[in-house]
């Protein structure tokens, strides 16, 4: 049996393709900006003119818990990408493989070069 690996990608699989990559791309946002937001709490805490080290600790934990979520729902979104890999091989009858990703390698040297 021979598989077709000719057929075109169809426009709606374009279109969801670009929107996992955006949601991913938000989902990392998303955390980073929580995680600069829990740097900042703590070394504000570290300072001498907080009255105690303990001020703060309520935020603290719960900047940590939506931290932990964020994570979780990145992970969905992950496997939510996997999902639409497989399926995409089932409607175009290409090989499963995260071909689609590629452009995320192709820039890598430039955001190494941000996050130094």
């Amino acid at each position: 049996m021979t598989i077709e690996t000719s057929k075109p990608v169809p426009a709606f699989m374009s279109r969801i393709r670009t929107q996992i990559r955006t949601a991913e791309a938000k989902a990392d946002e998303s955390l980073i900006a929580k995680l600069d937001l829990m740097r900042s709490l703590l070394h504000a805490r570290q300072t001498e003119e907080m009255p105690a080290p303990h001020v703060g600790q309520d935020a603290i934990v719960r900047i940590g818990r939506a931290i932990s979520s964020d994570i979780s729902s990145a992970n969905d979104i992950f496997r939510s990408h996997n999902a639409l890999v497989a399926a995409q091989s089932q409607i175009t009858g290409k090989a499963p493989g995260h071909g689609d990703t590629l452009a995320f390698v192709e820039g890598s040297e430039r955001r190494e070069a941000a996050a130094a």
